[in-house]
């Protein structure tokens, strides 16, 4: 049991409940969730963090990247997809063992700096986990199926563990984690499928991300993707499909009546050049829950969620030809509060009992003038991770002022894991 911490006297807390925007608030957190918000008055053994000049929102989530392909950060930058993904499968195969765990630790220490507390991942889990405990955020993950290049038996049994090992964890959740239709059989996608429902664990899969793939899927097996997804019993509650620029209006139906999530990726269609479009704005209206992810530092390059939230607004402003297609705050929601519900943690919003998973901002000249009623575009339209003073998970600092959990600089940490991982790819 922790000593409680009053935040205190935050210019701005965005709270994303009912309360809307508190102003010259505190916030108190106790055994790791908040016990209140609003004025508070100091009790005996508080740990008091002064956070004059600053901004408090809930912790921002990620909901799909590759964590350890931060390594791999500007490898053929601006290369079609094919040659792109080509040459990632060349390196690929070095990140591995200590190695990936190493390039994780690199991509999650990116991340809290820049203000993520919870990510849903897909690469080399056992070393991911480890390096998510190390830095101290949630994350989601599991053994990745690719059973057209590897036998699908094995990764069966490494799942298993992985659940075994890590349901029930605090911080670490299992994942049924599929890497996509054309990488996988019919019969492999089913029985995995079953492995999520029958542990109650998420199941999540890249899904029509480009043309090809909708084209050969429907060549192949007569369906679309989401349509065979179903059809295989893999679109369920806790299905989470990433990319969809190029699904059909009644592929999304079909989800929202599943229950299934999707994961909006803008940056790295953008850059990859996918085509298709995901249309936000009718997703939301429809009540289907989406999430938002940066993918992986290879193919952004960034791993700021400030910076994925307004091109995610900025995309559906420009395909839509409306300017309020879909606003700040609907961004905002989808980063927070619905990050959280489709990973089923219990954080995303500041109010007693919520898990404290919170960023502390630094109020910058860039986001002047700031009012009450214009936070929200600030932090969409103006803020980047640069500006974070602070991320906490759990009630626990996992980054302040530059400094680890551990209390070491984050900075210098993060030079010698890209000295090692680099020394060991090269």
């Amino acid at each position: 049991m922790t000593e409680p911490i009053l935040l205190k006297g935050a210019r701005f807390v965005l709270t994303m409940t009912g309360q809307g925007v508190l102003e010259d608030a505190d916030i108190r957190i106790e055994d790791g969730r908040i016990a209140g918000a609003g004025p508070l008055r100091k009790q005996r053994g508080d740990e008091v963090v002064d956070c004059r000049r600053c901004i408090i929102l809930p912790g921002l989530v990620n909901c799909h990247t590759h964590s350890s392909m931060v390594a791999l950060r500007g490898l053929n930058d601006d290369a079609p997809l094919g040659e792109w993904l080509k040459s990632m499968w060349e390196v690929e195969g070095e990140l591995t063992g200590e190695t990936a765990s190493l390039a994780s630790e690199m991509a999650f220490l990116e991340m809290v700096r820049s203000g993520t507390t919870s990510c849903l991942d897909m690469y080399e889990a056992f070393e991911a986990a480890k390096a998510a405990d190390r830095v101290g955020i949630r994350m989601s993950n599991g053994p990745a199926f690719l059973s057209k290049f590897n036998a699908p038996e094995k990764t069966f049994k490494d799942t298993e563990r992985f659940i075994s090992e890590y349901k029930g964890h605090g911080t670490i959740g299992p994942v049924v984690n599929v890497h996509a239709m054309y990488t996988n059989s019919p019969e492999t996608i089913s029985k995995a499928a079953e492995m999520s429902k029958a542990h109650d664990v998420p199941f999540h899969i890249h899904c029509s991300e480009t043309r090809e793939e909708v084209f050969e899927c429907r060549k192949e097996r007569g369906k679309l993707p989401v349509e065979e997804l179903d059809s295989l019993g893999a679109l369920w509650e806790k299905s989470i499909l990433v990319h969809l620029g190029w699904a059909s209006s009644w592929e999304f139906k079909r989800m929202h009546e599943r229950g299934a999530s999707a994961v909006h990726c803008p940056s790295s269609n953008l850059k990859l050049g996918t085509g298709g479009f995901f249309p936000m704005k009718d997703l939301l209206s429809q009540g289907l829950r989406v999430g938002i992810g940066t993918d992986s530092a290879a193919s952004n390059n960034s791993l700021d969620m400030f910076r994925e939230m307004k091109e995610a607004s900025l995309v559906q402003k420009g395909q839509y030809w409306d300017a309020s297609a879909v606003r700040a705050m609907d961004v905002l929601k989808a980063a927070t509060v619905t990050g959280n519900s489709i990973l089923g943690t219990d954080a995303g919003r500041i109010e007693a009992g919520a898990q404290a998973d919170l960023v502390l901002l630094k109020i910058d000249p860039v986001l002047l003038p700031l009012r009450k009623y214009t936070l929200p575009s600030a932090l969409v339209y103006s803020a980047t991770g640069h500006l974070v003073k602070g991320t906490m998970v759990g009630g626990e600092w996992v980054c302040l002022d530059g400094t680890m959990k551990n209390g070491k600089d984050l900075a210098g940490r993060y030079e010698h894991l890209t000295d090692k991982v680099q020394g060991a790819l090269l």
